[in-house]
């Protein structure tokens, strides 16, 4: 198979909040701007605490410019130099997949505290892995001469650069204008990645300067009341370009031995802010930074203030430090004797050297369709090059395969009435055979309990990229286990809820861990027919005012007394048409009197455009479909205990105007409710309500969002260990 032609093929984290990401993606810039040929492939260490569910911004740059190509794993890949951006990549074992023919092959090591505290068996494994995965043997480059002192300390028979591989210092883009003439110093602290390695500076260090924190809303806030005035800017709601620049030392407590050279200190030299570092790092930045003990930074501080021209000294420093060892420049007069001078890019044949890779999508039972439902909106959305194959529980599995997809039905314990503990184990051992023959790049599971079957199974699959669609709107307590069991997960994604702002269940809390997408809808607009076309599907008169009743599949509430009163309050009204929604795995099916419409098949947004009004319960799909129509509907809530919260949606709703509530065991309100809905002034007054809704709804489809969030991670190594 032909391999894609490259002359540079780097292995990074390319994730936000991998410290070193910033810097790795400015180096892989400055290769594509010197007119190499640059591909990336993406790898995930489960050694690197980096947020999984953003790109760096540099990295986003990069490929959005089209100046690298994104590669994937399995993609066969020919290369004149293969680079790992840091040998932790390599930490858990082999990289699967990888087919990297490369004439010279390198690694950089970062983490000198990282490799030289491992026992010597387990470095060689590190090399084993790194070796298989890069076709050969590398050549080791440590980025700084601590690191290079470890190595030779740790693995002196390891080959390594003649010369040390400094990081590129990334940009700093848009950076405010640097305060003066202020009357004391101001010490910042500030973080690129949301878990960092270092120790913690200690109380009382800062007795008199004003201490500004860049912190993560949950992360740690200083006692109270603080030695000296303390801002402390959230991380979500402010970037280093706007903070560097108003402070005068960033003082982030490193520690040398295990990062030699914090990004963030780069990025403090480009704000003209000057570095506050242990010693240790002296042999990397020399006079471009302060060093001292934490203990010591006020004072030093103030010696920044009092002495004349040091911090004029020390910006120069840094910046020539930055158009020096720290340029792209360097990078590549280090990176030229390798690749020899850029030559056109011959014929690539990129298709072929790329193969198909499967996705398997995991889906409970629920009550109704919402788990498979959404499973299949972004199914239908990933890229070519992503096959989705289909497991589920529902009974409904077989509208997988009407969309085009491999489906397999898998029992519930509770349909079978076998044990639990049995059926966890069954469930194991089905799904290790399911990945062993799909052998997918990922696993997609929509429920509400990753069950313990799943999360053995996971476990026995570690290169598999992990994904869990998880909607909001939780009952207080419910599944607290299930929520933890939310770490084994790489990605947790969250469709949008229209009611959030009403959610106050455990899943509201944690929306940190999760990335959130717009609402997930399974149809877009124009997928959905017309009225015309609609009513003719349905045998309903396009001139009458039809109702669409669809209180739920009566599955675990009772909702068939309340379809069958609004059916007789209806029936006898003249100019109205009436269709009754019946689902799929809806256990009974009641006889309806002559003249009203069975509504069945799916799904039932193909026939929205028909109706005038509905009367429908307010689970999420329904939720969101009838509202992106702005169809006037009486939600009426199924209020079990194992359902989400679907009477928030209802409230939430009629608050905002966009529709009516009626709860179950209200029936006696039914006569009132249906006489509003019916008269044409509400239901105006209803859609002109819901017209901005409905316009925002059509705009975006979460759907949409998922696929190209759970494709980027199928397209990344999952470095896991065993």
């Amino acid at each position: 198979m032909e391999g894609v032609r490259l002359d540079l093929c780097l292995l990074a984290d390319i994730r936000a909040g991998d410290v070193a990401a910033p810097c790795h993606a400015a180096a892989a810039e400055a290769v594509a701007a010197a007119g190499y040929r640059v591909g990336v492939l993406p790898v995930a260490p489960g050694s690197i605490a980096a947020d999984p569910f953003r790109l760096d911004e540099g990295f986003s740059r990069l490929f959005a410019s089209g100046r690298a190509c994104r590669l994937a794993p399995g993609d066969a890949v020919d290369c004149t130099l293969v680079l790992a951006f840091d040998a932790r990549l390599f930490a858990a074992g082999p990289l699967p997949g990888l087919r990297i023919g490369a004439a010279r092959r390198l690694v950089t090591v970062e983490r000198a505290a990282a490799l030289a505290s491992l026992p010597y068996a387990d470095l060689e494994r590190l090399a084993e892995a790194a070796r298989l995965a890069l076709g050969g043997p590398p050549v080791w480059a440590p980025t700084t001469a601590v690191a290079r002192e470890a190595l030779t300390f740790a693995v002196p028979d390891w080959p390594l650069t003649p010369e040390d591989w400094l990081p590129v210092a990334p940009p700093l883009a848009e950076a405010g204008p640097r305060a003066t003439h202020r009357g004391r110093p101001a010490i910042g602290a500030a973080r690129i990645a949301r878990v960092r390695p270092g120790a913690a500076l200690p109380r009382g260090a800062v007795p008199l300067p004003l201490w500004r924190l860049r912190l993560s809303p949950d992360g740690e806030r200083p006692s109270w009341p603080p030695a000296a005035p303390v801002e402390i800017w959230p991380d979500d709601r402010i970037s280093l370009a706007d903070f560097l620049p108003l402070v005068d030392l960033l003082a982030n407590a490193d520690e040398a031995a295990d990062d030699p050279c914090p990004v963030e200190a780069l990025l403090a030299l480009r704000a003209g802010t000057v570095p506050y570092l242990p010693d240790g790092c002296r042999s990397t930045f020399g006079a471009a930074a302060l060093y001292g003990a934490p203990g010591d930074v006020a004072r030093r501080a103030l010696d920044l203030q009092a002495e004349e021209g040091l911090a004029r000294n020390l910006r120069a420093a840094g910046a020539e430090a930055l158009a020096g060892r720290f340029s792209p420049e360097a990078f590549l007069a280090r990176l030229a004797p390798l690749l020899g001078p850029p030559r056109p890019a011959p014929f690539a044949p990129a298709v072929l050297a790329r193969p198909p890779a499967r996705v398997l999508f995991l889906s409970t039972n629920g009550v109704g369709m919402g788990h498979l439902t959404r499973q299949l909106a972004v199914a239908r959305r990933l890229p070519g090059r992503l096959e989705p194959v289909f497991l589920s529980h529902s009974q409904a599995v077989d509208v997988a395969r009407s969309f085009g997809f491999p489906a397999e039905h898998l029992p519930y314990h509770a349909a079978s009435g076998e044990a639990r503990a049995h059926w966890n184990a069954g469930l194991a051992e089905t799904l290790g055979a399911a990945i062993a023959f799909w052998q997918p790049a990922g696993l997609v599971f929509d429920g509400n309990v990753p069950f313990a079957g799943l999360m053995a199974a996971l476990e026995e699959a570690p290169d598999l990229a992990r994904i869990w669609i998880r909607r909001g709107l939780w009952g207080a307590g419910r599944d607290p286990e299930a929520l933890e069991r939310g770490a084994a997960f790489d990605l947790i994604l969250e469709p949008g809820e229209p009611a959030a702002a009403l959610d106050e269940g455990p899943t509201a809390v944690r929306r940190g861990e999760t990335r959130g997408v717009a609402p997930v809808r399974l149809l877009d607009g124009a997928e959905i027919p017309g009225r015309a076309e609609a009513c003719a599907a349905l045998g309903l008169d396009r001139a009458a005012v039809n109702v669409l009743i669809a209180p739920g599949s009566g599955n675990n509430f009772a909702t068939g007394g309340l379809a069958a009163r609004a059916v007789a309050a209806l029936a006898g009204r003249r100019g109205i048409g009436i269709a009754v929604a019946r689902w799929m795995i809806s256990h009974e099916a009641p006889e309806l009197p002559a003249g009203v419409v069975a509504l069945t098949g799916f799904p039932f947004a193909r026939h929205l455009a028909a109706f005038d009004f509905a009367l429908a319960a307010a689970g999420y799909n329904s939720f969101v479909e009838h509202l992106e129509r702005a169809l006037p509907t009486l939600w009426t809530p199924n209020e079990h205990a194992e359902q989400d919260r679907q009477i928030v949606r209802a409230r939430w709703a009629e608050r905002q105007g966009l529709g009516l509530t009626l709860r179950l065991g209200e029936e006696m309100r039914l006569g009132t409710a249906l006489d509003r809905i019916l008269d044409p002034a509400e239901r105006a007054a209803l859609r002109a309500a819901g017209a901005s809704t409905a316009e925002a709804l059509a705009a975006r489809n979460g759907a949409v969002e998922a696929a190209e969030a759970i494709a980027a991670l199928c397209g990344t190594a999952i470095a896991r260990g065993r």
